[in-house]
């Protein structure tokens, strides 16, 4: 691994195959995605998240810095975060970390006091399994972004911080925008349907 893109992985290694589709390798992308290592990556993982929770999606929250537009919580210093970063872009803007993913391994909840989850849900159930758990949440992409291979990189790397932990259950949190259940109709009767 080269110092400036660390692996996701505890130790470096070669990759278990081609992430990328054929047309398509990790020289062509611009983005790359690895674990935040910095104080720096963590804020510019925090100013896009303030990006899309609180400017987008109107979110807001105990810690959330609306002078420095940050969007953070009692519990990321527990978390990693996954972060894509598009290479075109200084780190110095804050603005190089266009994805993210805050996830938290089963083996740090004792750390952390809890899963964020479970200050919404019951998660007696999973606890109780034995199996290795990562929490998700907090995942964003920036809106430029959007609809193109940006998420298909950050769920490769997502892919690989899951297989190179053994994570048996991926859970956590998601939130629709708004309160309007009839605009919220058809994923609430898909959900209560399938789930």
């Amino acid at each position: 691994c080269k110092a400036a893109s660390p692996c996701l992985s505890q130790t470096c290694h070669k990759p278990r195959s081609n992430p990328f589709p054929k047309s398509m390798s990790a020289e062509d992308t611009p983005y790359a995605v690895r674990l935040a290592t910095t104080p720096d990556d963590l804020t510019a993982a925090q100013a896009l998240r303030y990006q899309v929770f609180v400017h987008e999606l109107g979110g807001d929250g105990p810690l959330v810095d609306h002078t420095q537009r940050l969007e953070r919580d009692a519990f990321d210093p527990f978390f990693d975060h996954l972060i894509l970063v598009d290479r075109r872009i200084d780190p110095a803007t804050r603005a190089h970390v266009i994805g993210a993913y805050r996830v938290l391994p089963s083996d740090r909840r004792a750390a952390a006091g809890r899963f964020y989850s479970e200050t919404e849900f019951d998660l007696a159930p999973l606890l109780a399994s034995g199996r290795k758990l990562l929490e998700l949440g907090r995942s964003c992409v920036h809106a430029d972004h959007r609809g193109g291979t940006a998420m298909f990189h950050l769920w490769n790397g997502l892919a690989e911080y899951v297989l190179d932990r053994g994570i048996e259950v991926l859970f956590g949190a998601a939130s629709f925008h708004g309160t309007d259940i009839a605009a919220l109709s058809q994923p609430l009767s898909y959900l209560h349907h399938h789930h």
